[in-house]
């Protein structure tokens, strides 16, 4: 018969050892949480800032008077404007 002189199990980690890899496994989550949460918003907010810059320039037209002549008579959706 022998004696077993170790441990029955291994030593676990310390305190401040557990508290620092709960501390790191947080900060892992939420930096991917906010990096998934913010990059759609932020995203959208470059293709909005381009179609603004761009949206100036595409709607520009040749000509500045009405698109209708004088003599016609208008008709339709807000044709009481004229």
């Amino acid at each position: 018969m022998s004696v077993q002189t170790s441990a029955s199990r291994p030593a676990g980690k310390s305190v401040g050892a557990a508290t620092v890899g709960l501390v790191i496994t947080l900060t892992i989550f939420v930096v991917v949480f906010l990096a998934f949460l913010l990059a759609p918003m932020i995203l959208l907010g470059v293709a909005f800032l381009a179609y603004v810059i761009m949206r100036p320039r595409a709607d520009k037209s040749t000509s500045t008077g009405p698109s209708q002549a004088t003599g016609m008579a208008s008709h339709g959706f807000g044709s009481g404007t004229q």
